[in-house]
């Protein structure tokens, strides 16, 4: 099957990451609740370090996202994607001070959302990969083009 357009590619993995980033948020919110602990326990860091590393990590997982929907196996996107958002958070956290740096490279919250990067990798790139209801997927041999 032919890999779709990059601008659609690009289009689709916007929304995704908009979708991503609302997941990640709400699993947050939903680990701080399980675990009784709040996302950044360390003093000292400012307050909307979260937010702009969400922000940032959402930059990369849109890129990942786009280009790995044309790719043959979703597999190298996933992990380049956990590991972008994993890195971009816990490297703003190192600006701020090594101890939170620490916190947040073990933290649930980030691990979750890393995860959660991860998924949306491989389900975009199983979606956009399906052939279409309705039409049997080409085969590449001479004459069948799939349609009948």
């Amino acid at each position: 099957m032919e890999p779709p357009p990059l601008r659609r590619s690009l289009l689709v993995a916007l929304f995704v990451t908009i979708a991503w980033a609302a997941s990640a948020f709400a699993v947050a919110g939903l680990i701080a609740v399980l675990l009784d602990r709040d996302p950044v326990q360390t003093p000292g860091g400012p307050v909307f370090l979260g937010l702009i590393g969400l922000a940032v990590a959402g930059i990369a997982v849109w890129l990942i996202v786009g280009f790995t929907a044309r790719a043959r196996a979703p597999w190298v996107g996933a992990i380049a994607a956990a590991a972008a958002v994993h890195l971009i958070v816990s490297t703003l956290a190192l600006t701020a001070s090594f101890p939170l740096f620490v916190e947040q490279a073990a933290s649930p919250f980030v691990i979750a959302a890393a995860l959660l990067a991860a998924a949306a990798v491989v389900g975009t790139w199983g979606m956009l990969r399906r052939p279409p209801k309705g039409r049997p997927p080409k085969t590449g041999l001479s004459g069948d083009d799939g349609d009948s």
